[in-house]
Order: C-alpha cells, then sequence, then structure tokens
C-alpha cells in the first residue's frame, strides 16, 4: 500500500525553532531509553535546513517530509528512522547509522555517506497518494517518486541487504562500499564509481550500469539479467565463471584473461630474471596485468618489482617467492599460497586475498630504496583478507586503512607501526600479535579480535 501522503508540491514546511529542537531531543531520548515521561520525536514536513545534529541518536524518530538540506549529521543514528521522502541533499552523514531506516523517495543528491550504515535500509520509490480538496483519497492516482542520490559520495558504505530498486544513483561514489546482497533492479547506476565494491549476491536485473567503473568490484553471485554495462569497466572485476558468456556483459570493459602455456610462462620468467641480473639493461620487465594465473604453481619465483595488476592468480603456489615490489593493485589471490615470500613494498591495494595464505610473510618495509635512502612499507590498503591466514607474518609499518581482515588469523605476526585506520578485524585472531604503534583509529572489532 502507499503511503498517505499528500504529493503536492506546494506543501508549507514548518519552523522548528532551537529551543523547540532541544525539547523533542530530550524528549526523544528518554523515549529510547526507559520511555518513562519520552515522546517519540516527530518532526514531519519541518525545515531543519543546516541544522547541525552530529551525533546525535535518532533512532527510530519521524522525519517525513522533512528538509534537512546541508545538514550536519555525521555520526547521527537513524535506526529504523522514517525519513519518507526527506530532503537531505548536500547533507553530511559521514560514519551516520541509518539501519532499517524508512528512506523511500529521499533525495541524497550530493550527501557524504562516507562510512555509514544502511543496512537493510529501504531507498526504493515512494509511493504516493492524491487527495482532493475535501481530503478524500484518490484511489486511481498513484504517483511513484524516485529515491535520488545522483551524485552521492558513499565510500565505504554499508549498504548490505538494501533495498535500492529503481533509485537514481548516477554519478555516484561507492567506492570500497558494502553492497552485498543489495537489490539494485532497475536502479540507474550510469557513470556511477564502483571502484573495490562489494556487490556479491547483489541484484542487478535491468540496472543501468554504462559507463560505470567496476574496477576490482566483487560480483560473485550477482545477478545480472537484462542489466546494460555499455562501457562499464570491469577490468579487475570478481565475476563468476559463467558471467563471461552472459550477453549482458559482451559491450562491457571485460578483462582480457591472457592464458599463457606453462613454457610461455617460464620464458617470460627468465627474461625478467635476466632483466633484474642486469638492472633493466638486458631481459624485459615481466608484465603478467590482466593474466590468468590461477591454480598455477609457481613457488620460488623471482618476480620482484613485476605487473601483475588485476592478475587472477586465486588458488595459484607462490610460496616461498621473490616477490618484493611487485604489484597486485585489484588482483584476485583468493586461496593463494604466498607463504614465507618475500613481499617487502609489495603494493596489494583493493587486492582480494580472502583465505590466501601468508604465513611468516615478510611484508615489512623496503628499506634504503635509490639514493635518497627511502623506505617503502607494503601496501594494503583496503585490501581483502577474509580469514587469511597471516601467522608470523611480519607487518611493520605496513600501511593496511580499511583492509579487511576479518576472520583472518594474525597469531604471532608483527604490526609493529602499522596503519590499522578503519580496517575489519571483527572475529580476528591476534593471539601474540604486536601492535606497538599501531594506528587503530575507527578499527573495527576490536573488542572480538
Amino acid at each position: 500500500m502507499p503511503q498517505t501522503l499528500s504529493s503536492d508540491t506546494e506543501r508549507s514546511f514548518s519552523q522548528v525553532s532551537l529551543e523547540e529542537l532541544k525539547t523533542i531531543l530530550r524528549d526523544h531520548k528518554k523515549f529510547l531509553g526507559s520511555g518513562a515521561g519520552g515522546n517519540r520525536a516527530i518532526i514531519q514536513f519541518s525545515d531543519l535546513s543546516g541544522v547541525v545534529l552530529t551525533a546525535c541518536d535518532l533512532s527510530k524518530a519521524d522525519l517525513t517530509g522533512s528538509k534537512l538540506i546541508k545538514a550536519k549529521l555525521d555520526s547521527a543514528s537513524f535506526c529504523q528512522a522514517n525519513l519518507f521522502c526527506a530532503d537531505m541533499r548536500l547533507a553530511t552523514l559521514r560514519n551516520a547509522d541509518l539501519t532499517g531506516a524508512d528512506l523511500r523517495g529521499i533525495s541524497l543528491r550530493g550527501a557524504d555517506l562516507t562510512d555509514a550504515k544502511l543496512l537493510k535500509a529501504d531507498v526504493r520509490p515512494a509511493m504516493l497518494a492524491r487527495f482532493d480538496s475535501r481530503g478524500n483519497f484518490q484511489a486511481h492516482e498513484i504517483e511513484e517518486v524516485s529515491s535520488q542520490a545522483d551524485d552521492l559520495i558513499a565510500r565505504r558504505a554499508d549498504f548490505s541487504d538494501a533495498k535500492l530498486d529503481r533509485s537514481l544513483l548516477r554519478q555516484a561514489d561507492f567506492t570500497d562500499a558494502n553492497l552485498s546482497n543489495a537489490a539494485l533492479s532497475g536502479a540507474d547506476l550510469r557513470k556511477t564509481s564502483l571502484i573495490g565494491t562489494n556487490l556479491s549476491g547483489a541484484t542487478l536485473n535491468g540496472a543501468k550500469l554504462a559507463g560505470a567503473t567496476l574496477t576490482g568490484a566483487q560480483l560473485s553471485g550477482a545477478t545480472l539479467k537484462g542489466a546494460d554495462f555499455l562501457g562499464a569497466d570491469l577490468r579487475g572485476a570478481i565475476l563468476d565463471p559463467e558471467a563471461y558468456e552472459l550477453d549482458e556483459l559482451k559491450m562491457a570493459v571485460m578483462p582480457s584473461l591472457i592464458l599463457k602455456s606453462d613454457e610461455e610462462i617460464k620464458a617470460l620468467l627468465n627474461d625478467h630474471k635476466v632483466w633484474l641480473d642486469s638492472s633493466g639493461k638486458e631481459g624485459t620487465r615481466a608484465d603478467f596485468a590482466d593474466f590468468d594465473l590461477s591454480g598455477r604453481t609457481l613457488g620460488k619465483s623471482n618476480l620482484a618489482i613485476a605487473d601483475l595488476q588485476r592478475c587472477r592468480l586465486n588458488d595459484a603456489n607462490l610460496s616461498g617467492s621473490e616477490l618484493a615490489m611487485a604489484n597486485f593493485e585489484f588482483s584476485d589471490l583468493r586461496g593463494c599460497d604466498l607463504a614465507e615470500s618475500d613481499m617487502r613494498g609489495t603494493n596489494l591495494q583493493r587486492a582480494t586475498l580472502n583465505e590466501a595464505k601468508l604465513d611468516r610473510c615478510n611484508l615489512g618495509p623496503l628499506e634504503e630504496i635509490g639514493t635518497a635512502g627511502q623506505n617503502n612499507p607494503a601496501n594494503l590498503q583496503s585490501a581483502k583478507l577474509i580469514q587469511a591466514s597471516l601467522c608470523g607474518a611480519l607487518l611493520k609499518y605496513a600501511r593496511l586503512a580499511h583492509a579487511d581482515l576479518s576472520g583472518a588469523n594474525l597469531s604471532g605476526a608483527n604490526l609493529t607501526g602499522a596503519d590499522l585506520s578503519g580496517a575489519n578485524l571483527t572475529d580476528a585472531v591476534l593471539k601474540d600479535t604486536v601492535l606497538t604503534g599501531a594506528k587503530l583509529d575507527e578499527a573495527k572489532g576490536l573488542a572480538s579480535a
């Protein structure tokens, strides 16, 4: 059934004074507590544009149709709140919690939802009912108002299990966001940034993704029937094997998936060794960008400084290899065996290393590089290391900001001086782990680790 909300665009908005707002918030706090003497915050069709409510708890509040244009709402809680047809254009909601909120018909154009939580939020179009001048419901006049989030900034935001069907999300920024199992049928995502975005299990039937950037996106288990991927960049994306045959992806920019024989791979490795030994004067630097090396046994290879961007290495064996300063950005290393490898200064930014073996790896900095004697730390920013094994690994000064280490085994690992800002350590094993001097600002799951 549609909301019994008039779609009259001339509706007037009431003004809420600062004193009135303070009283409403005080009573709502009591409502959320014991309930005694409290009242639920009901601020319908009010103009709160520019209001500053950072870290305020408005869970279960009713803000139907209200204006919150350019409001400052960082770290605020709107869990299970009613924001039906609210106007939150250009609002800042960094680290805000909108879990389970009713956001149907909302306008979030240009809003900043960086690191926000929108688990199971409803962002579908609103169904508005019209009334005649006497207030009688006009059953034959139903209007659909799409949720509008064009130019939305939602980097690292959590939209898992959210309902976003038919939403307008053009040119939005969902870099490294979690849209797993989200409903996005018919959504307009044209020219949207979905770099490193988790879309596993998402429903994208009939979605418009023309010109979108999905480099390094996770699309395992996603349904893509009737979706438009014209010109969408899917290089480095993780797809189900059968997805490569879909007509929906024929016009997308797809990974080249270069396949080589064992003999050809060996020849490339030999040329790379000559290049390393001669300091680049002879031979050729190994370029494995977009190669499919899944399941290969390449143990104890020398791939220092090699280019392995967007390389498929799932279930490959690289244990004991020389990989210092190699570039694995956006690569698929799920289940890869990298145990005891030299990975000093390696670039693993946005690589997927779920269930990979990195036991006793050296992921410390490569020291005294060049004439300036610079130190180059390993880069694992926004990498996915879910349930990876890093027992005894050296990760001194490693860059792990916003990395997903949930369920990872870091027993005996040395993370001295590592940057774990915003990293997910939920259910990680930290027995005898050294975290001296590590940056842990906004790291998640430390209490459970």
